[in-house]
């Protein structure tokens, strides 16, 4: 059995040095040059592979040492096959698809994106947005547990409202940035207050530009002013949200 990391587009030696000192799941990493590709893979035993945060950061560190020499297409975690030459023959019979998606991701880098808003001043830009909730809270103000139900009505029109203006600024912010952008992956939100959760694909040449039409976007959205907006960039990562590498194993595992 083997583990499989990923399929790299670069000459074997360059993936080597690249790979300098990392460490597989159970064994030492191995390649395997297949043309112009090299596969990553180390060996494996027949157990199943526990989605441990050790195990997982292993195997994420792999293909991160690998983005600044060349595009490479992610196995998820935990992808296992029988052998080299079976892997090595599916990724033959996809060879065309394979090179499909070493051109969507050349030149190219992963981003994730998070902006957030303080929320006491998106819940306060809310209610001076909308007057008659104002008048709401007020005439509830003084009432006891008697008004239980009107304050329930009361808070699922604020949340309403609330979610409108965050879909407001969301739809700003995403005009801004996929001009920008080769492709992108929109997230719901993790919270109520969270304006963007999305991944993107952009040229890596451009990622400077990209960050700071971000930062000037996020600086001018009034979903919450008074206070600023957070803004969090998870990457350059592996692109597992833009490409896959398809094999159909005979355990039934597809990479991902």
């Amino acid at each position: 059995m083997i583990y499989l990391y990923g399929l790299a587009e670069a000459p074997t030696a360059d993936v080597i040095a690249a790979l300098d000192g990392a460490q597989g799941l159970q064994a030492a990493l191995e390649l395997e040059a297949l043309g112009p590709w090299s596969l990553i893979h180390s060996a494996q035993d027949d157990q199943p592979i526990v989605p441990k945060r050790r195990l997982m950061l292993a195997h994420t560190k792999v293909l991160e040492r690998l983005l600044p020499v060349a595009p490479t297409l992610p196995a998820r975690f935990g992808l296992v096959a029988t052998s080299v030459q079976e892997t090595a023959d599916l990724i033959e019979t996809q060879r065309s698809q394979i090179s499909d998606a070493f051109d969507r991701i050349r030149d190219a880098v992963e981003l994730g994106i998070r902006v957030s808003c303080d929320r006491q001043h998106a819940l306060a830009a809310t209610m001076e947005a909308h007057p008659e909730l104002r008048k709401q809270r007020d005439a509830l103000a003084n009432k006891g547990a008697e008004a239980h139900f009107a304050m329930a009505e009361f808070g699922g029109r604020l949340a309403e409202h609330l979610d409108r203006r965050r879909g407001v600024a969301q739809a700003e912010l995403l005009g801004a940035l996929r001009p920008l952008a080769r492709d992108h992956v929109l997230r719901a939100p993790d919270s109520d207050t969270q304006v963007l959760r999305a991944e993107f694909l952009v040229d890596a040449d451009t990622q400077d530009s990209f960050l700071a039409a971000l930062k000037q976007a996020a600086a001018g959205l009034d979903f919450a002013p008074g206070a600023n907006a957070e803004i969090q960039v998870i990457g350059p990562a592996p692109f597992y949200n833009f490409v896959q590498l398809h094999l159909t194993l005979p355990q039934g595992e597809v990479a991902a």
